[in-house]
């Protein structure tokens, strides 16, 4: 019961189903937008609402008459005040409602909950929910280092695993690799309270690779759970979510999963943040997903059957990449819900760009879906909008057909809107990322309506402009299908001439997928260019001199090349050239014979 008027003395007031009944004996006060729970069930619901007091059948204060239990097929609910007189009704599924009820029973299905959402008495007064699911929404300053998969993903989730002291609560749909397996087990060796919650019924199943490492961690004193379905009921579709909480003071968002494809072939995005407040709001969330033990929550081996594995030997030491850190405001949300409302909200305030890198879009959403009609209103206000789809197994042909559709809907109404699928060095665009302007978000959550409304999920939205740029460059990267900077080949590094004596500068070997847009020289670390194209031919004085090649790509991306030359002072007479490749020497002594003739 929930009071939304002024506080009211509940003595004397009767909880009923027509066979069974609750009434409250002795004062008991629900102040205005309190709500008071009666359960029947006290162990199912602690799990779901740790914490939450409620009165129970052997209560002091209240007491039962008969048997008081609702039927899934249907039943009614009726709250009588103290003069005995109907304050409120509820009529669901195939009961049959009596006045002042208004048309037919609430449609509801076992494991759903009912809740009140305007204050008539009828069908259209309630909405449905599932009981247990928690949603946070947490605001904090924070500091961030950005993390590109495949490239960056495994070294740098190792890393925090090992830097790790006290805890580790890690929630993930896969666990599928050996590696972090072993550092989580390290971490538990050396003393850090590590847990671990699983999904228990992805799509495909837990494979046999999944089920030992699970196994191995637990032996490892790993804390291991599993979330799935019991009796029909679970909180969530899915639990999709991906995130880590270290220490309680930092915390790992990411698109991908804990397993081989991730670290090798997928592209995603996550980000590390140092922030207490942000970490306690995740902390908070694996928690209460955590407590639902004998709800949807339940033991390993409750849920999964034994597997044997070990990682094998231990792999060469993985690289510490470089990552910028960067200090940006950030909103921590989590699905069901809230994931959607960030969405939407990071569109509509959208004014120069957006750049979606997602796995797939629902093609239902382009008839109509609140972060779909943000998309295009952005468009339409003359924002620069791309978006960049999986061409992957499973996804290829509905986002082609998203893709589509998008593209004809701009081309007749004059959008800046492309949409295309990615081409690029991995096989999986695995990714669910989006950049606004100067702001960016990183999480797991598909633009799908199960992501959005039926997962769980956790998603966050950085607004820093320099870290909007680094993971930009990324998406620009895939959207245009070039990943590598310039190769620069030179027929030579290293010289020894004669003052006076011509040197040849050749890199018309050099190359890129994309093609080259510059070459540019410049002379012993001056600042300023010293000559442009791929073949020059200069003379320098005596001394020892560094020349450097800068080429760009069309997209921007660079590479250097140093040579060395070293002249020595002459003392005798110069020839006309002193050395070029042979290519180039031929060219050289065409022109200077064609010179003579025209001369």
């Amino acid at each position: 019961m929930c009071n939304l008027g002024p506080s009211i003395d509940l003595q004397g007031w009767r909880l009923s189903d027509g066979e069974g009944s609750v009434t409250f004996e002795e004062n008991t006060i629900l102040g205005t937008g309190r709500a008071l729970t009666w359960c029947d069930s006290p162990e199912r619901f602690n799990a779901l609402y740790p914490g939450e007091p409620c009165f129970l059948r052997n209560s002091t204060g209240v007491s039962s008459k008969g048997s008081m239990r609702l039927a899934d097929q249907g039943d009614e609910v009726l709250l009588h005040d103290a003069s005995g007189g109907l304050a409120d009704a509820l009529y669901y599924g195939s009961a049959e409602p009596e006045a002042p009820w208004n048309g037919p029973p609430v449609p509801c299905r076992k494991g759903e909950m009912m809740e009140r959402v305007r204050p008539e008495v009828g069908q259209g007064s309630w909405g449905k929910g599932t009981p247990g699911t928690h949603s946070i929404l947490i605001d904090a300053e924070v500091e961030a280092f950005p993390i590109l998969y495949p490239e960056m993903g495994l070294s740098r989730l190792v890393r925090e695993i090992d830097l790790c002291q006290s805890s580790l609560s890690l929630s993930t749909y896969l666990l599928e690799n050996w590696t972090v397996a072993r550092h989580l087990a390290m971490a538990a060796a050396r003393g850090v309270q590590v847990r671990l919650l699983l999904e228990g019924q992805p799509v495909g199943g837990i494979s046999e690779k999944g089920a030992a490492l699970a196994y191995y961690l637990r032996e490892k004193g790993v804390q291991v759970m599993v979330m799935r379905s019991c009796d029909s009921f679970r909180r969530y579709d899915y639990l999709h979510a991906k995130y880590m909480v270290l220490d309680e003071r930092r915390l790992l968002v990411s698109s991908e999963n804990m397993a081989d494809s991730s670290f090798g072939t997928n592209r995603g995005w996550a980000v590390l943040m140092i922030s207490e407040e942000m970490a306690a709001g995740a902390l908070s969330l694996f928690q209460r997903d955590w407590a639902g033990q004998g709800v949807d929550v339940f033991p390993l081996e409750l849920s999964v059957a034994y597997k044997e594995g070990a990682p094998g030997r231990l792999p060469n030491a993985l690289p510490d990449p470089p990552l910028l850190q960067v200090r940006a405001s950030a909103s921590l949300a989590s699905s069901p819900g809230g994931i959607e409302d960030l969405i939407v909200e990071a569109l509509d305030g959208a004014c120069h760009r957006v750049l979606v890198q997602q796995m797939s879009i629902e093609e239902d959403w382009l008839d109509g879906n609140r972060i779909m009609d943000a998309l295009l209103g952005a468009a339409e206000r003359g924002v620069r909008v791309r978006v960049l789809l999986d061409a992957g197994t499973g996804t290829e042909a509905s986002n082609r057909r998203v893709a589509d559709a998008l593209s004809s809907l701009a081309a007749s109404n004059g959008l800046d809107l492309e949409a295309r699928l990615a081409q690029g060095p991995f096989d999986r665009l695995h990714n669910k990322g989006l950049i606004v302007d100067g702001t960016v978000l990183v999480g797991s959550a598909n633009w799908v309506d199960g992501s959005m409304r039926h997962n769980r999920e956790l998603a966050v939205l950085l607004r820093s402009p320099d870290l909007a740029e680094t993971f930009a460059q990324w998406f620009m990267d895939d959207w245009n299908g070039d990943h590598l900077p310039p190769v620069i080949v030179l027929p030579w590094h290293y010289l020894q001439v004669g003052e006076g004596d011509p040197v040849v500068l050749d890199a018309t070997g050099s190359h890129d997928d994309t093609g080259i847009a510059d070459f540019r020289w410049y002379l012993d670390g001056q600042g300023d260019t010293f000559l442009q194209g791929p073949v020059q031919t200069i003379t320098l004085p005596a001394g020892t001199h560094q020349l450097t090649l800068q080429i760009t790509d069309l997209q921007g991306h660079r590479s250097n090349a140093t040579l060395v030359v070293e002249v020595r002072e002459r003392t005798g007479p110069a020839p006309w050239i002193i050395y070029a490749p042979l290519p180039v020497l031929v060219i050289l002594l065409l022109v200077k014979r064609r010179g003579a003739r025209v001369k």
